[in-house]
């Protein structure tokens, strides 16, 4: 099974649509979003640092992160980091360093600056 795979299978499991760049948010799908039952990311989820992104993004939407609230984004954003590193974990794949940190990184900066922040 491909990382891919692993991917399709998870998107399938919680009923999540996935939008590889066709749309009028294209330019934003590189990095990635959700938006209410989509997760939208052009990528071929052929790395564990694709999946994580993808899962990350996968985690919004199973959180309800897509639904307007009072909350501030950088807990958004950490409690999506943790859903993605969770899952991975049960599913027996290993978390890529380079992105945990980097999504620590991302999660502090926005904590200090707030949503102006840029990863």
């Amino acid at each position: 099974m491909t990382l891919r795979d692993v991917f399709e299978a998870e998107l399938e499991r919680v009923g999540v649509a996935w939008c590889g760049g066709a749309g009028r948010y294209r330019s934003s799908h590189r990095r990635g979003f959700a938006t209410a039952g989509t997760v939208h990311l052009d990528a071929k989820i052929g790395t564990r640092r694709s999946l994580y992104r993808g899962m990350h993004e996968i985690g919004h939407v199973v959180l309800g992160h897509t639904k307007r609230g009072r909350r501030r984004r950088w807990e958004l954003e950490a409690e999506a980091e943790a859903w993605a590193q969770r899952r991975m974990q049960e599913l027996g794949i290993e978390l890529p360093d380079a992105s945990v940190e980097a999504g620590r990184g991302y999660v502090a900066r926005m904590r200090r600056w707030g949503n102006n922040s840029r990863a």
